[in-house]
């Protein structure tokens, strides 16, 4: 990855913190998305764990293990989420609440997706279908309060995972998923990240 495509990353990550006020930061000009980029780095732990994850993930990438260390040690002073650098994750990360999240190291994230606190993506220790140990999450999904997404499963596109549930097995794409384990319990109508932005335009209008 480039820094330039690091960049453009880091920045779609960020919109996502504007996008639910019907904002688009990238549109601002390099000064307020400097200042907007200063300000979540000091006062949202969610987007500065993020930033984080994405300068380790470089890091390793470039083979430049000292920066990787040194971003390391400070994401686990200032930061209460941990994400394996390894992890593979695409851009506009959204994590409004973050406490006590954890990301394993081969776990795929897609785009555009949000994470609510008490998450853990991981592996179920000895499972392995195909090589995949742990899980991919696709893009637009939203993971509820407390989930557990637990070994090689797939959750497909723009689902929805409930507070607290348990995913231990595949999850189909616009699927609402609920319970321990979870199940499909309905379809969803409208990806998470846009319905945000829905909502946010009601309350505008």
């Amino acid at each position: 990855m480039s820094s330039k495509g690091l960049s453009t990353i880091i920045l779609a990550d960020l919109n996502r913190y504007y996008s639910y006020h019907s904002r688009d930061i990238t549109a601002t000009g390099k000064l307020a998305i400097i200042r907007a980029v200063t300000f979540h780095l000091i006062f949202s732990r969610g987007f500065r764990a993020i930033f984080c994850y994405r300068l380790r993930n470089h890091a390793e990438k470039k083979k430049i293990p000292f920066l990787g260390s040194l971003v390391g040690i400070v994401d686990i002073l200032l930061n209460s989420i941990e994400i394996h650098p390894q992890a593979r994750i695409g851009p506009g990360l959204f994590i409004p609440h973050p406490q006590c999240i954890v990301i394993g190291a081969k776990t795929v994230l897609g785009s555009n997706i949000t994470i609510n606190q008490g998450v853990t993506v991981g592996a179920s220790p000895g499972k392995d279908i195909g090589g995949q140990t742990e899980p991919v999450v696709e893009d637009n999904v939203l993971l509820g309060a407390g989930a557990k997404i637990i070994g090689p499963v797939t959750i497909g596109k723009n689902a929805m995972i409930g507070a607290n549930a348990v995913v231990v097995k595949d999850v189909p794409a616009w699927a609402v998923a609920v319970g321990v384990p979870a199940g499909v319990v309905n379809r969803v109508e409208i990806p998470y990240h846009e319905l945000l932005k829905l909502t946010s335009q009601r309350q505008i209008t």
